[in-house]
């Protein structure tokens, strides 16, 4: 019985010392070590290196990933088994030679998935959902608000005319131009999932395009002349309409006013879908929002019209349009990364953490190359802003000038 017991107590110290051997596991940062080599593997295996392609992609799996199985297995077992599948397969395709667009797709599989992961062991906090429900909010609202601005021009044009059919006509191509944008919204969502890209290159491409609407809408915006100069067109288009009385014209103009804008939010929401990731509900549920606040602003705005202080609101529009632009430009050269298109050098260690829910909205990823761009654009804003408000003052003084010569 004493030498039981002697032999469990001799167990328990072996165990106690190996525990004390094992250094501490930290599972987000296995995660993205093993987002990273997987990465690498891409870009080894373009380069035509396929034996150290399958070793770096083995490695992903077996040096990193398993260590931040244990509590993701008591948290998703079904995660767990969808990777191991998965990394199986980026492997098997390794070896096999298979076309990198095929691989393309699994290792987009494996981000997601992996993304999904660090928010399970990270959890969602508020951050998070407090930015994806205020990027749901502000391009809907934005999109919207021009959209509604364009509208009441049209109808206070039109309002010393008698003719319904007219205002009729104007409804009916504001309906067709929102059924048409949720047609593009189903259409879009359909065709990107089904396309024979990795989802990494796709997100690349939308944010990119994403990033150049945005930077030329927040320089729009700035500039209220142009504002003024694409109302005074639009209401010229319309002077024509009506005096050549062409109802289908008149329907045409407002349908292409208001799907313009839709369009640009059905290629924002694309790239806010991608980064809400586990957070979209709160994206949804900015959406929401932003709706009823339309409905509000449509009806003063028909209501009071010219009282309401839009103008105000375009400063801070303006604000936001170019924070969205800084993240996707993160989030487009990280999606670059992951496609293996762009090297990565790594900052771990040197920033401090971020939830990577709240990196993926901020594209604020921790990359040499991501925070460069995103450093860069900013400055190509302030550039830009300062070249605004000189320019401004010098057309100001211009016209001073020549009030007083006249």
């Amino acid at each position: 019985m004493k030498l039981f017991r002697l032999l469990l107590t001799l167990l328990a110290l072996t165990l106690f010392n190996a525990a004390l051997a094992v250094p501490a596991i930290s599972v987000p940062d296995e995660l993205r070590t093993t987002g990273d080599l997987v990465t690498q593997s891409l870009r080894e295996y373009r380069q035509g290196d396929r034996e150290q392609a399958f070793r770096t992609a083995r490695s992903a799996y077996l040096d990193h990933f398993e260590y931040a199985e244990p509590p993701l297995r008591v948290l998703n077992p079904d995660l767990i088994l969808e990777m191991e599948y998965r990394f199986s397969d980026l492997r098997n395709g390794m070896k096999a030679g298979q076309p990198m667009g095929e691989l393309q797709q699994i290792a987009g599989d494996i981000g997601g998935s992996l993304r999904k992961a660090q928010s399970i062991v990270s959890g969602t906090g508020i951050l998070g959902p407090t930015l994806a429900a205020t990027g749901g909010f502000t391009i809907l609202f934005r999109e919207g608000l021009e959209a509604a601005l364009l509208l009441a021009a049209i109808f206070a044009y039109l309002e010393s005319s008698r003719n319904t059919r007219l205002r009729q006509a104007v409804w009916w191509g504001g309906a067709a131009a929102v059924a048409a944008t949720a047609l593009t919204w189903a259409a879009a969502t359909y065709v990107l999932s089904i396309a024979p890209v990795s989802r990494e290159l796709i997100s690349a491409v939308t944010s990119a395009v994403a990033v150049v609407i945005l930077f030329s809408l927040s320089f729009w915006l700035l500039q209220q002349s142009d504002r003024r100069r694409s109302v005074e067109f639009m209401r010229a288009r319309v002077s024509q309409a009506v005096q050549g009385g062409s109802l289908t014209a008149l329907g045409l103009i407002t349908f292409t006013t208001i799907y313009r804008e839709g369009f640009e939010t059905v290629l924002f929401y694309q790239a806010l879908t991608v980064a809400s990731g586990p957070v979209l509900g709160y994206m949804y549920l900015g959406i929401a929002l932003a709706v009823a606040a339309l409905i509000v602003t449509f009806l003063l705005l028909f209501r009071f019209g010219r009282k309401l202080p839009t103008k105000r609101l375009f400063p801070v529009l303006v604000g936001v349009t170019a924070l969205f632009a800084v993240a996707f430009v993160g989030n487009g050269v990280r999606a670059f990364q992951e496609a293996g298109w762009l090297n990565v050098t790594n900052l771990y260690g040197a920033l401090p953490k971020i939830d990577p829910n709240v990196a993926a909205l901020t594209g604020l990823h921790p990359t040499t190359e991501t925070l460069g761009a995103q450093a860069l654009m900013i400055l190509v804003y302030l550039v830009g802003f300062v070249y605004l408000r000189l320019s401004g003052r010098a057309r100001r003084g211009s016209r001073a000038g020549q009030l007083e010569r006249n």
